[in-house]
């Protein structure tokens, strides 16, 4: 697993739902590329700092691309979008904004986009009401004519398809990101849903992805902006293109996008949103009880949906002793300068959560993570916690974080309870992303020793003045 502070273009494999916010912290552009359900690594897009094309792993099937039956490219349409990029090459679009523009839609509008590619037209109804900075986006791109005469460079069967590169490589795009929008209301679970490719939260530009088919495993990791409501005929005919396996075959042709705005729309009128649940937070009143120790692990998942009050002192010092299959481990916990990320520790460990749970990932050459109950990376106790960046406590091998999360507003959070425990010495930079709240200060054999065979069997909190 890499400790993306360190490599932020790795991405790992079980926790890359987790751990993806410290790729997209402070890396290089990385290649934004939806991740097919067989080949793992998991959920998130495989970054690499090279083109796809560049990056051919063995080819596994022939040389020629699968050609649509029968397919007759469309004619050039007779309005294409005007506008600054349009003026240039595809190529030289490339990095050639600096910032994100500014809102120019009405998210109360319904928009229209119209691909008009070489294999005919397909038009999708964009979700400017759930996802209004990528609809903006997407908007102002494709009237600046920046799609214009762009391919569908990565075209798998079964998957999605893929544009918005005006590179054709699978690695450019506009000059900026921005976050993403992830509306619970919008799940991939159909054909025909349009969504922003990434290579880590908050890493969108100008690439964009059309699904074949259901594609759950994405949910949460890409925002969905879009629907088609005409021409599914036509994606189903874009010629696929595998880039790894015959990088030199160009995709089809996007002639260009065109915008149109309506008071109607052409699709079903979506379910009102689920109503707002009763908070249920953990408390300290039964700290003695350690009442979740009775639950099966994996009915301990998202148990609960808020973050609990304060019960600790902060002027008070806290350790706490965890006890695994290995043996014991003591952290000294920093309740004065994260007294948010303690108190939630603390809280957690008196009601037994953590007892049993597994190591859900280790790697020897970055970190330790444990939990989340049932070995799931987007499962944990059920709500995120404020993250307190930033502490002054010099960083070591043995210091403990929480998983952070980043939100749709740009806003970082952490975890409620999956846990990372550097096996490696951070860099002071990690600070900014990660909430240390404390440090091992006896055991770290214990912590050498401990692979993903092995389970907490409890944590013990220990007060003193």
């Amino acid at each position: 697993m890499n400790f993306s502070f360190m490599k932020p273009s790795i991405l790992v494999s079980t926790l890359i739902a987790v751990v993806v916010l410290l790729v997209a912290a402070c890396g290089p552009a990385d290649t934004p590329a939806p991740t097919p359900a067989d080949n793992p690594p998991a959920t998130q897009p495989a970054a690499t700092d090279t083109p796809v094309a560049e990056e051919a792993e063995a080819a596994t099937t022939g040389d020629e691309a699968e050609e649509p039956a029968g397919s007759e490219a469309a004619p050039p349409p007779a309005a294409v979008s005007e506008g600054a990029a349009s003026e240039l090459e595809p190529a030289a679009r490339a990095d050639m904004y600096s910032e994100v523009p500014p809102m120019q839609i009405d998210p109360s509008t319904i928009y229209y986009a119209t691909l008009k590619t070489e294999q005919g037209d397909i038009k999708a109804q964009l979700f400017a009401d759930r996802a209004p900075v990528t609809v903006n986006n997407f908007v102002f791109l494709a009237r600046e004519g920046f799609y214009n005469n762009t391919t569908f460079h990565r075209v798998l069967d079964g998957f999605m398809a893929q544009g918005g590169d005006p590179t054709g490589t699978g690695a450019g795009g506009p000059g900026y990101r921005f976050q993403d929008e992830i509306d619970p209301s919008l799940t991939f679970d159909r054909a025909g849903l349009l969504a922003m490719a990434n290579s880590g939260p908050a890493t969108n530009g100008s690439q964009f992805f059309i699904t074949f088919a259901p594609t759950e495993w994405l949910n949460g990791n890409h925002t969905i902006f879009g629907e088609i409501v005409e021409g599914a005929e036509v994606l189903d005919k874009l010629t696929r293109r595998d880039p790894t396996t015959n990088p030199s075959f160009e995709g089809d042709l996007l002639y260009t996008v065109l915008i149109e705005e309506s008071e109607t729309s052409l699709l079903p009128t979506p379910l009102p949103p689920t109503p707002t649940p009763t908070p249920f937070a953990p408390t300290g009143a039964e700290a003695d009880e350690r009442l979740l120790a009775t639950v099966e692990p994996a009915q301990r998942a998202n148990y609960y949906n808020t973050a609990p009050e304060l019960a600790i002192d902060t002027t008070r010092q806290y350790t706490a002793t965890i006890a695994t299959t290995q043996g014991e481990m003591v952290i000294e916990l920093y309740a004065d300068a994260a007294p948010v990320a303690v108190n939630n520790f603390v809280v957690l460990s008196n009601l037994g959560f953590f007892d049993g749970l597994p190591i859900n990932q280790n790697s020897p050459d970055n970190a330790l993570i444990f939990g989340s109950p049932d070995n799931n990376p987007q499962h944990d106790v059920g709500y995120r916690i404020q993250a307190e960046t930033n502490l002054t406590h010099t960083l070591e091998v043995g210091s403990v974080a929480y998983i952070p999360f980043q939100l749709p507003t740009g806003e970082l959070v952490a975890s409620g309870s999956q846990l990372l425990v550097a096996r490696i010495v951070p860099p002071a930079t990690a600070n900014a992303q990660f909430s240390f709240f404390g440090r091992i200060i006896d055991g770290l054999e214990v912590l050498d020793a401990l692979t993903t065979e092995d389970t907490i069997e409890s944590v013990t909190v220990h007060e003193s003045e």
